[in-house]
């Protein structure tokens, strides 16, 4: 699994999760992961809620509604946003911490 990696749901392969937690947490059967939501249809909240471009289709990061997935419920992976990691942990620090 790569860092920050994207992944569909088996159940719903329409649906894009970000892992947050590291690679190596994955050992315990389940990761941390936040849903990549369509902005046409989720309020972006800025710092909280960074967008991302796949392919035209515009995705905020929900990191309010982060949560454990077993890794059994992961689909394919689509790709990393490693690139993006600063905005990423932005977003987990104003979620937690406020900043």
């Amino acid at each position: 699994m790569d860092y920050l990696a994207v992944f569909t749901l088996k159940n719903r392969p329409e649906q894009l999760v970000l892992v947050l937690s590291h690679p190596l947490m994955a050992e315990a059967g389940s990761v941390v992961a936040a849903p990549l939501l369509d902005t046409a249809r989720f309020a972006v909240a800025s710092t909280l809620n960074p967008v991302f471009d796949f392919g035209g289709r515009q995705v905020a990061l929900a990191t309010e509604q982060l949560a454990a997935i077993p890794l059994k419920e992961l689909g394919q992976q689509v790709t990393s946003l490693e690139v993006h990691e600063y905005p990423i942990a932005n977003a987990i620090n104003r979620l937690f911490f406020g900043i």
